[in-house]
């Protein structure tokens, strides 16, 4: 969910049919408008996404943008285009900035059994610390049926991966599901099983709709599912946030 890129010849995440375009969600441009050359962002697709970028050759040196639809965006003025993009830094983090959870809300377990397959819990002492504090770790076997919590909008996915384990190396091999709630925070489900993930983005999902089976994938010293809810923050951070299960909603 968080992406981090540096300098135009060392993008990091990029779809490299288009340049200036990275990992699918947003293409960053150069202009020149009445002699004033401009740097501008446009969402690819209409899935939104909170955006920092900055650089020494562009005024304001830094922007975090929150996008939600594909028209152009400008980040601002720049000296050069040359300078602009070997000294560009680019940080992403998908979902809505600075959202607002409701609280509220009566989340379903994601798994069947869920209440008694939980093996670490808020403020977890194995990996649930800082931005992860509010999750929740559900010991299930691989290939175990995982729902929906909540209702919402599927704005990334990844199933490609088929390596994990106890160290903190594995994580980025984690396989995903990222839905985006009303309240513009997203539920998050990690650690699934290789090509096990149900649902593509830009899909819309109800609460209790399978979208994947778990894995054993990325960080994690057994197979299980991680669950959290989210908010975006600038310079590619987040976090998670306090929610609460309805036990009448358990299977």
């Amino acid at each position: 969910m968080k992406w981090v890129a540096v300098g135009f010849a060392l993008l990091l995440n990029t779809a490299h049919a288009s340049p200036g375009c990275f990992d699918n969600w947003f293409c960053i441009s150069t202009t020149k408008q009445q002699n004033t050359k401009l740097a501008n962002i446009r969402l690819q697709d209409n899935l939104p996404v909170v955006v920092t970028v900055s650089s020494s050759a562009m005024t304001p040196s830094e922007i975090t943008l929150s996008l939600q639809n594909t028209e152009s965006q400008t980040l601002g003025q720049i000296t050069s285009p040359h300078q602009f993009w070997h000294t560009m830094q680019v940080s992403w983090t998908a979902g809505t900035l600075n959202a607002r959870h409701d609280d509220a809300f009566a989340y379903r377990y994601p798994v069947a059994n869920g209440k008694n397959s939980i093996v670490q819990g808020f403020n977890g002492s194995y990996s649930h610390q800082g931005a992860s504090r509010y999750a929740i770790d559900f010991a299930v076997p691989v290939g175990t049926e995982v729902v929906a919590a909540r209702s919402g909008k599927v704005i990334d996915v990844e199933a490609s991966f088929d390596r994990g384990g106890p160290a903190k190396k594995y994580a980025r091999y984690a396989n995903y599901v990222v839905i985006l709630h009303d309240d513009g925070t997203t539920g998050e489900y990690y650690h699934l099983q290789k090509d096990g993930v149900l649902v593509k983005r830009g899909d819309s999902v109800v609460q209790g709709q399978p979208i994947a089976k778990s894995g054993n994938t990325g960080f994690s010293s057994l197979p299980h599912l991680h669950f959290g809810v989210y908010k975006a923050l600038p310079n590619g951070n987040f976090q998670s946030v306090k929610f609460a299960f309805d036990d009448s909603l358990s299977d």
